[in-house]
């Protein structure tokens, strides 16, 4: 068995509890059934047994002389084993059938469902199973191997009753689940769960053959399950590392909002690895141009990829189903565009509660036929307003990677062209050489100006900006404009291709003026703060 498998098989046991204490499972003063002690008991006189041995063992070592190297000495742990391993010799083997040779598996509990072989194991590959009906649904395959698995070499802690004449006081009467088990050589494996003992909850009744087994209840909890609770509640896979894509393009739009929220990937950040990691690998197109935060638009960008939901409403939903949940005029769609081809889109509907009161979204992604419910903490692209996930920064180009830099303001008017990789770097003046130190000096300050927030929905004045720049890069990749206006007070507005994007001081504009003053007085040092 897996690890994975042996985690679902502990993580079963530890959900099944006093709520399956039935009133009518047998008490020991009560019936004549050979149950034998409780496990609690045995393990209790077989640890009493084992000090006695341990203890005798001692006075014989005392007694006699006899050394640890001396061949003759007891093997007091072997004794002691011997003892405690008594429980697993005393096992009744049920079923040998290995679960490697499991063809099919048909359970009755609440429902019927059928869970059969669908790819046979390989050299490589474990088999494949599948849910019958539920061959286009994502399977929780470490809860599906407990199927297979779990009853497979399956043995019993102890016989309880032969060819009982009462069953119910067992709840084999009504049992919890009927099991078939089909192998590969033809022959089958039928089981039926009853109650959890009264004596010790990790052990359940179990019939075979018309007999009275106890065995461990972890290893019976998972046909309990309804089909449902093998569907994945993973709405979208998470790829792994050698197989992630490029998301492309994430386009968000809701019911609340009237612009669209549209990330791009930024080829031109991510080819320059001198940022060492810090900047994001996305910018915001749309409703302005921003840099992103790296830390903050992560879940907006790659967050479908392995988004989990929080339950599972509703396997093959209908139009009713999905009307019903407001999916039909969804509230937040998101489009995710990936290079390699695929094109993911998840849309949320209406609000609800949970049973336990947590706040959910009904969600569905389109070509995975069921209906989600994911918690509101989780269906972050619709609950975020662009400036959640927006940097401040106006100015993200790296400096050796700008072709030309045209800045305006003051009555100054500088044409900067440059080339170069980062250490061969040069730039030129309006067509005279020029100190490229001293250009990446004022290209700094550029970078150091932040808007302080957002400006949206806002209009520009209608007099030409105070300072304008215009940058491209030596690839053509990037070509915009940064123009900055002086509003009533000290306040200004930032414009990024003739959008209002942030709010700045226009003590700021004041020094643009004042740097670009001094761009070739070169004794003079930039002024790089305008608090």
């Amino acid at each position: 068995m897996s690890e994975q498998e042996k985690q679902e098989v502990r993580e079963t046991d530890s959900q099944v509890g006093a709520d399956t204490f039935f009133s009518d499972t047998p008490r020991t003063a009560e019936t004549p059934v050979k149950q034998g002690m409780s496990k609690n008991v045995r393990n209790l006189l077989i640890a009493a047994a084992a000090l006695v041995i341990v203890g005798t063992a001692l006075a014989v070592v005392i007694l006699t002389g006899h050394s640890d190297e001396d061949n003759s000495s007891i093997d007091v742990s072997s004794l002691a084993n011997q003892l405690l391993d008594d429980e697993e010799v005393n096992a009744v083997q049920l079923n040998p059938e290995s679960g490697d040779d499991v063809r099919e598996i048909q359970i009755s509990n609440t429902e019927d469902f059928t869970v059969y072989q669908l790819k046979p194991a390989s050299e490589d590959e474990k088999a494949v199973y599948t849910i019958r009906g539920y061959e286009d649904m994502n399977l929780d395959t470490g809860l599906i191997s407990t199927l297979v698995n779990n009853a497979s070499e399956l043995s019993a802690i102890q016989l309880v009753e032969e060819t009982p004449s009462d069953l119910a006081k067992y709840g084999l009467s009504d049992p919890l689940s009927r099991v078939k088990m089909s192998y590969q050589d033809g022959t089958d494996f039928e089981f039926s769960v009853g109650s959890v003992s009264p004596m010790d909850s990790s052990q359940t009744y179990c019939e075979v053959n018309g007999s009275v087994y106890l065995v461990k209840t972890s290893l019976m909890a998972n046909y309990q399950k309804d089909s449902i609770q093998f569907v994945s509640k993973t709405i979208l896979e998470k790829p792994d590392d050698d197989n992630y894509p490029i998301v492309k393009s994430v386009r968000i739009q809701r019911e609340d909002l009237d612009y669209d929220i549209y990330l791009e990937y930024d080829y031109e950040s991510a080819e320059d690895d001198s940022v060492g990691g810090t900047a994001a690998t996305h910018v915001m197109r749309e409703p302005i141009f921003s840099y992103l935060n790296v830390e903050h638009s992560t879940d907006v960008t790659n967050g479908m990829f392995g988004l989990t939901s929080l339950e599972l409403v509703q396997i093959h939903p209908t139009e009713t189903d999905l009307f019903t949940a407001g999916i039909d005029v969804p509230f937040c769609t998101v489009t995710m565009d990936c290079d390699d081809g695929n094109v993911y889109t998840l849309k949320f509907g209406d609000m609800y509660q949970t049973a336990d009161g947590t706040d959910a979204y009904y969600a569905y992604l389109e070509g995975v036929d069921v209906l989600y419910g994911v918690a509101q903490t989780r269906a972050v692209w619709a609950t975020m307003q662009p400036g959640d996930i927006t940097s401040a920064n106006i100015f993200g180009t790296m400096v050796w990677n700008i072709g030309t830099l045209d800045v305006t303001g003051g009555g100054q008017e500088l044409h900067f062209v440059g080339e170069g990789d980062k250490d061969t770097y040069v730039v030129t003046k309006n067509g005279e050489p020029c100190d490229t130190e001293r250009f990446r000096l004022l290209y700094k300050f550029f970078l150091y100006i932040y808007g302080e927030e957002l400006y949206l929905d806002a209009e520009l004045p209608d007099s030409p900006p105070d300072a304008e720049i215009h940058l491209t890069t030596q690839n053509g990749r990037e070509d915009y404009t940064i123009s900055f206006y002086k509003l009533e007070g000290l306040n200004g507005v930032v414009a990024v291709n003739g959008t209002p994007t942030y709010k700045i001081r226009s003590s700021c504009i004041d020094v643009i003026w004042h740097n670009l003053e001094i761009f070739d007085n070169l004794d003079e040092d930039f002024t790089m703060t305008w608090q």
